[in-house]
């Protein structure tokens, strides 16, 4: 790949940022929370009785942190903390019933959003976005994990 192809490169990812962003909180902000408490609400919606630690290794972010965006969804009464029975020392976490009503109406939302979006390409330009999609995420993972090495 030469310098002009990884420059468009960059360009078209720092545009789908972008626009992902302005999807997330367009669907976000009904429930008024942040970016940060969408993605962890949904997280934390997607697995019954989530760790903190673990929300914090899937969001990819401090536990420190991952305990402030998730105190934030207990005040908003979306979220439940407790001690697990397993080990005093660490917290569950699972959505009260007005964030899995919030949790519900982000999935269906954005599942219909992707599908309209989808549905303004053929179907093989999809088949060929999602297996890009999936190899490109792949490499970023991949990139990562040699980082950290």
């Amino acid at each position: 790949m030469d310098q002009n192809d990884v420059k468009e490169f960059r360009e078209l990812t720092r545009i789908l940022e972008r626009n992902l962003e302005l999807l997330n909180k367009s669907d976000c902000c009904s429930g008024n929370i942040t970016t940060a408490q969408c993605h962890a609400l949904v997280e934390i919606g997607r697995k019954n009785n989530l760790m903190l630690k673990d929300l914090a290794v899937i969001l990819q972010i401090d536990v420190s942190t991952s305990s402030r965006v998730v105190e934030e969804l207990v005040k908003k009464e979306f979220v439940m903390r407790e001690s697990s029975s397993t080990d005093r020392r660490s917290v569950q976490i699972n959505l009260t019933q007005k964030g899995q009503t919030l949790f519900e109406k982000i999935e269906y939302d954005m599942e219909q959003i992707f599908d309209q979006i989808l549905s303004l390409m053929e179907e093989k330009e999809q088949k060929t976005l999602l297996r890009s999609l999936k190899n490109y995420n792949q490499a970023i993972e991949q990139l990562m994990r040699r980082k950290a090495e």
